[in-house]
């Protein structure tokens, strides 16, 4: 059995440890000490990261009371200098207390009980057995959990026989056997089993955001941060919010009005471009259709969105549209189904000669060019081939 040293002090981080055994698994060495630092993977947590003297420690894990720290070479000595990353440690620690508390939250409101618990690099989450959350329901989960963070109550924990911990008043049913590790949330905040690394008090969280939620299988996935990682997660939209205001010259509080204002302004002036393109696509179609004198149509422009309104023009039309946009190195190539070829094949036939890519049915088939020069040379094989 290796002694736990995270269970006397959740932050210790540094220790010189007794090797027990090595175990040599070919590419890799697995390192038994008899007393360790290094917290293993289990209850929803990661494991620790870090040094063994030199050696970077990559994974532990536990089985049967034993703690496996996972290297690529063996330490020189039986006696070896363990130092666990401190700042990761830290942040699994305000994790994992507050996914408590948040839960504690959770139940004392709404009699839910969390369903599953996921702490990664990117976010954190659990899994509520809640089938409908509203806005206001999870603002007043927050408020809640962040009364129990300001309150700085004490976190306790000990061994219990499973008979001894079933007398308490858990917030969720225990399903280990044996002798069950007890974390104790203040006076009565919350018991839980866990065999993870948390707080000596609540104020050690620092604070917990909310930061979504979603429905999930049947269920409510809250996604939040704790400590550190909600104070990154702040400076980070902070600094949003500022770019904003200058960018707006407007007031945090008016950011929403403005944007929403701005949004309108750009959906009326859309429609009014595209009544403008309409008009000058139909004067455009006119020229092309009386100066043409056999059955095909070409013409190059620079505005991508021309060629599709003029192509609405003579999709009905007895014609071969050849229609380039030089500033997108865009082609439209189309007729009505009344000639002898078929667009989209005529496309995946020929297209990667040219360096374009592109596709589309008989009737009507869109290219890109890497370059102007290409998209002419293009051009220029279906005038001769077409």
């Amino acid at each position: 059995m290796t002694e736990k040293l995270f269970y006397k002090d959740p932050y210790i981080c540094e220790a010189d440890c007794e090797i027990e055994r090595i175990l040599d698994k070919g590419d890799k060495f697995e390192i038994v000490l008899k007393s360790t630092p290094f917290y293993p993977e289990g209850g929803g947590q990661p494991n620790d990261l870090g040094y063994i003297n030199d050696i970077k420690v990559s994974y532990i894990y536990e089985e049967d009371d034993v703690i496996y720290h996972v290297v690529d070479r063996m330490p020189e000595g039986s006696v070896v200098k363990c130092k666990v990353d401190y700042e990761r440690r830290v942040d699994h620690i305000q994790q994992h207390s507050g996914e408590h508390l948040l839960s504690a939250a959770f139940f004392k409101l709404f009699k839910v009980s969390n369903a599953g618990f996921h702490l990664g690099e990117d976010y954190v989450t659990i899994d509520m057995e809640l089938r409908e959350a509203t806005e206001e329901m999870i603002k007043k989960v927050e408020k809640e959990v962040n009364l129990y963070v300001f309150k700085n109550e004490p976190i306790k924990t000990y061994f219990l026989s499973k008979d001894e911990a079933l007398k308490l008043p858990l917030r969720k049913e225990i399903k280990a056997e044996g002798n069950i590790r007890m974390v104790q949330m203040g006076d009565n905040t919350d018991f839980s089993a866990c065999c993870g690394t948390h707080a000596n008090r609540t104020g050690e969280i620092g604070l917990v955001k909310i930061i979504k939620y979603e429905k999930y299988k049947g269920m409510t996935r809250v996604y939040f941060k704790c400590g550190g990682r909600a104070l990154k997660d702040y400076q980070v939209k902070h600094d949003y919010i500022v770019d904003l205001t200058r960018t707006l010259s407007a007031d945090p509080s008016e950011i929403s009005n403005k944007i929403k204002n701005q949004r309108e302004e750009v959906i009326e002036l859309k429609k009014k471009v595209g009544s403008l393109y309409s008009s000058i696509a139909s004067s455009k179609a006119q020229e092309l259709l009386e100066s043409s004198n056999d059955k095909f149509i070409l013409a190059q422009y620079e505005d991508f969105e021309l060629l599709e309104k003029i192509y609405d023009e003579f999709k009905e039309k007895d014609f071969v549209l050849i229609l380039s946009s030089l500033r997108d190195k865009k082609l439209i190539l189309a007729q009505n189904g009344a000639f002898d070829f078929e667009c989209g094949k005529l496309f995946k036939e020929t297209l990667k000669d040219f360096g374009g890519k592109g596709g589309g049915n008989s009737k009507r088939a869109q290219a890109s060019f890497e370059d102007e020069n290409s998209l002419n040379k293009y051009i220029d094989y279906l005038k001769e081939n077409l």
